[in-house]
C-alpha cells in the first residue's frame, strides 16, 4: 500500500542539515541501534520508507521531514553526477603568525591583540558587539576596522538547518549585495530572518535567484543542535521549524525561529540565543555575564544600575561574579542590539539619510513619531529630528513617501 503523493517521492536528494546525498528507501537493515531523524529528531521506523545517507552514515530522514519545503530545495538528483567539491573559499589569507588580510578588508593588513588590554570604544565590524577586555580581535594597522579573532574566522559559503540552500558571507562594503535582493541592504541595514532584528554587520545570504533569505553572523553561526545555560545541559536545543512560546522573553513572535528541546517541548527564540554572554558596562572595567534567571530567589532584591528599578530575579539579566552590579538586558544592550553608533544608513531619493547615535544626553530626547521619551542606549536622527529606532523611522517615512 503506498499514498498516491508519495509514489512521486525523490530518489536522491541534497539537504543542508547533511554534507551527502540522501537516497530513498522502502526499509533499512536493523542495526540494533534507534535512529532520529535528522530534521524532527524523532524515532525512525526501520521498516518504513525514509532517506539515508549514500555514503553509510549513520543518519536518516522521515520521507516527509526530507521533503519539507523547508529543509530541500525541490531537486531529484537520480542520475545527476555528484559535482566535485568547491575548493573552500578562506576568510583571509595569513601573512604571519600576528597578521593576516581580510576578505573584508584586503586593502589593508589586520594585526592580532589579545584580551586583558583596554580597548575604548571599539565595534567589531562583523557582530556589531563592542570588544571587552577579554576578548581578542583583530585590528587595522592603518584605519579604525575591527574584528572579533572568532568572527575573522567565519567561512565565507556554509550550510544551515535554517534554509534549504547554502549560504554566502558578505561585508557591509561589499559591491555584490547591490545585485542581491537582500531587503534594505542597499540602504545600509537589513533584517535578519533568524532572530528578526536590525543590523549592519556582515551577512550570511542566500544567493538562489528569487530566495531572499538572509542571516546575521550570531544567527548564522549557530550550532545544531546547541547547548545552552538557560536548560539542561543534557537537553540540547534543536533547529526544528517549531515554534512556541520563548522561554526567556515569552515572545511567540512567528518572523522569528525558535530552538526546541524535543524532552521538554519548550523552546527559545534566535533573539534570546544569540544574546553575548559577556558584556561590557562603562562604569565597571570587568565584564558582565549573562544570568538567565535564577529559579531559587533570595530574600535580597535586585535593582538595575541604570534604570533604578527592581529586577524580576527570575527574568534574564547581566551581572558581574559577584552579584554587586545587576543590569536589565535591554538597559545594558538597548533594543537594537546590533545597530553600532555612528553608523549611516542611506536612503533613497527623496529623504534624508539617518544617523545611529549614542542616546548620551542630560536628558532623554522625545520621538517625533512615538511622542514618548527615547530611552534606548542609540538613538536615531534625521533632519534635526529624534526617533527612538528605525522602525519609528519609517512609520512616519511610509506616511509622508
Amino acid at each position: 500500500m503506498v499514498h498516491r503523493r508519495c509514489i512521486y517521492l525523490p530518489r536522491a536528494i541534497k539537504i543542508t542539515r547533511h554534507q551527502h546525498r540522501l537516497s530513498h528507501t522502502s526499509s533499512l537493515v536493523p542495526s540494533g541501534d534507534e535512529l532520529s531523524c535528522g530534521v524532527c529528531r524523532k524515532l525512525v521506523d526501520v521498516n518504513y520508507g525514509q532517506f539515508s545517507c549514500n555514503k553509510g552514515c549513520h543518519y536518516a530522514v522521515h520521507s516527509k521531514c526530507a521533503t519539507n519545503i523547508e529543509v530541500w530545495d525541490g531537486k531529484d538528483l537520480e542520475g545527476v553526477p555528484e559535482e566535485e567539491e568547491e575548493e573552500v573559499m578562506e576568510p583571509f589569507v595569513r601573512i604571519d603568525e600576528e597578521t593576516i588580510q581580510h576578505f573584508s578588508h584586503d586593502h589593508h593588513y589586520l594585526k592580532i591583540h589579545h584580551g586583558n588590554e583596554n580597548h575604548g570604544n571599539k565595534f567589531c565590524q562583523a557582530c556589531i558587539l563592542q570588544i571587552t577586555v577579554s576578548d581578542s580581535f583583530y585590528s587595522c594597522v592603518q584605519c579604525e576596522f575591527v574584528l572579533h579573532e572568532t568572527c575573522a574566522c567565519f567561512p565565507r559559503k556554509k550550510c544551515h538547518s535554517l534554509h534549504k540552500h547554502p549560504l554566502t558571507l558578505f561585508h557591509s562594503q561589499s559591491p555584490h549585495l547591490n545585485e542581491l535582493e537582500s531587503h534594505y541592504y542597499d540602504l545600509g541595514f537589513f533584517v535578519c530572518n533568524g532572530c528578526g532584528g536590525h543590523c549592519c554587520g556582515f551577512i550570511y545570504t542566500c544567493c538562489e535567484e528569487g530566495c531572499e533569505f538572509q542571516l546575521d553572523v550570531r544567527c548564522a553561526s549557530l550550532p545544531d543542535p546547541i547547548i545552552h545555560d538557560c536548560h539542561p545541559h543534557d537537553h540540547p536545543l534543536y533547529f526544528n521549524f517549531t515554534q512556541g512560546e520563548c522561554m526567556a522573553c515569552k515572545s511567540t513572535l512567528d518572523s522569528r525561529k525558535f530552538l526546541e528541546c524535543i524532552e521538554c517541548r519548550t523552546f527559545l527564540c534566535l533573539k534570546c540565543a544569540t544574546l553575548p554572554r559577556l558584556a561590557h558596562y562603562k562604569h565597571d572595567k570587568h565584564p558582565l555575564t549573562l544570568c538567565c534567571g535564577e529559579e531559587k530567589t533570595t530574600d535580597l532584591q535586585y535593582w538595575c544600575e541604570i534604570c533604578e528599578s527592581v529586577m524580576d530575579a527570575k527574568k534574564w539579566f547581566y551581572t558581574c561574579n559577584s552579584y554587586s552590579v545587576t543590569l536589565h538586558v535591554e538597559c545594558l544592550l538597548g533594543v537594537v542590539v546590533y545597530m553600532k553608533p555612528n553608523h549611516l544608513i542611506r536612503m533613497h531619493e527623496g529623504a534624508e539619510s539617518i544617523l545611529i547615535v549614542y542616546n548620551s544626553g542630560n536628558s532623554r530626547p522625545v520621538c517625533i513619531e512615538c511622542k514618548r521619551r527615547c530611552g534606548d542606549t542609540l538613538l536615531v536622527k534625521s533632519s534635526g529630528n529624534n526617533y527612538c529606532t528605525i522602525d519609528c523611522y519609517f512609520d512616519i517615512y511610509a506616511y509622508h513617501f
